[in-house]
């Protein structure tokens, strides 16, 4: 043979291996679907995406967007996603009903819920602070994302330390941020319990005001001590036994993807991931996605502090919103 077709003969076949190494590789990966919320929603996953944080752990994240956690919940056992992200209240209820679930780590430590009050309520108590506040919301409809989630257990937890009851408001489901604030803006509810970026809508659009933040310590202690566990990442039972190198791969993914969120250094990387992936097309978009992202980078940590999934589960059972005591040491997955 020719020495040119030999030399072809070497680099077709060189490159044909490579081929084979490399679709063999991606053949190998695990795909991984993780509930994502609307807003900056589940950042730890985004930014392990561009980062190819998954990939280097030997799995392709898939985000899915599911925009309350009780329907999170129902889509992982159904089997159509493989990890849920929500708060600990609407997981441990889960469990408490038979759920066979894990907690494999945390999304947002600190808590993500607040109550914003429309323009058009009058709130004479605010300037004494929380528990006070809760008055001027007696007979009001407020705002959570749907009935049944953490936004409601919550509320009705701030209304509890006040020594108010849900019967003393109306609850209406209005969603994520995106249409909780034209229901607020347009009076549909007088306030909302809500996530991120509302906060972010009330500063820059001067569209509402926050006015109990459990972020900065309002709200009752049993509240409170949930702090250390916002909201968690779940997987089920199964996934675990049936495919452990997935599991492990999604774990070390989040770990790094805390690592580099949390570094200063990479404040404008992660920045540029809140903002490809959440566009605010209104006036001062942009401004919002960075407070957003300013406020809520903190909480950004998958360690979590496992006392505070069992102070969830202790105050559901405090306020009567569980039937029993759940033991949450038996739900976690820590590695």
């Amino acid at each position: 043979m020719p020495q040119t077709l030999r030399s072809r003969s070497t680099t077709a076949l060189a490159a044909l291996a490579s081929l084979l190494i490399t679709t063999t590789a991606a053949q190998a990966q695990e795909v991984v679907k993780v509930q994502d919320y609307p807003g900056l929603g589940n950042m730890l996953l985004r930014v392990a995406i561009a980062q190819k944080l998954c990939e280097k752990n030997g799995i392709k994240c898939e985000p899915r967007v599911i925009p309350a956690a009780p329907l999170g919940v129902q889509t992982l056992l159904s089997g159509d996603i493989d990890v849920a992200f929500g708060p600990p209240e609407v997981m441990v209820q889960a469990a408490n009903k038979g759920a066979d679930i894990k907690i494999v780590g945390s999304g947002a430590r600190s808590a993500i819920f607040f109550v914003a009050a429309g323009n058009h309520l009058e709130t004479p108590n605010a300037a004494k602070g929380y528990p006070a506040v809760m008055q001027d919301f007696k007979g009001k409809k407020i705002g959570v994302t749907a009935r049944g989630t953490g936004a409601e257990f919550q509320f009705v937890d701030l209304l509890k330390g006040a020594g108010m009851s849900a019967a003393d408001v109306t609850l209406v489901a209005v969603g994520a941020p995106n249409t909780a604030l034209p229901a607020l803006a347009n009076k549909q509810v007088d306030a909302v319990m809500a996530f991120e970026p509302m906060g972010g809508f009330c500063e820059v659009l001067k569209a509402c005001r926050v006015v109990v933040d459990p972020r900065k310590g309002e709200g009752p202690a049993e509240l409170l001590a949930v702090a250390g566990a916002g909201s968690v990442l779940v997987v089920r039972g199964d996934l675990l036994q049936k495919k452990p190198q997935a599991a492990a791969g999604f774990i070390a993914a989040m770990k790094e993807a805390e690592a580099f969120i949390q570094n200063p250094a990479n404040w404008e990387a992660s920045l540029k991931v809140a903002q490809d992936s959440f566009k605010i097309d209104i006036p001062k978009g942009a401004e919002v996605v960075t407070a957003v992202l300013k406020t809520s980078l903190p909480a950004y940590r998958f360690s979590m502090d496992p006392k505070s999934v069992q102070a969830a589960a202790d105050y559901l059972l405090a306020s009567k919103q569980l039937d029993k005591a759940v033991d949450t040491s038996k739900l976690l997955h820590i590695k």
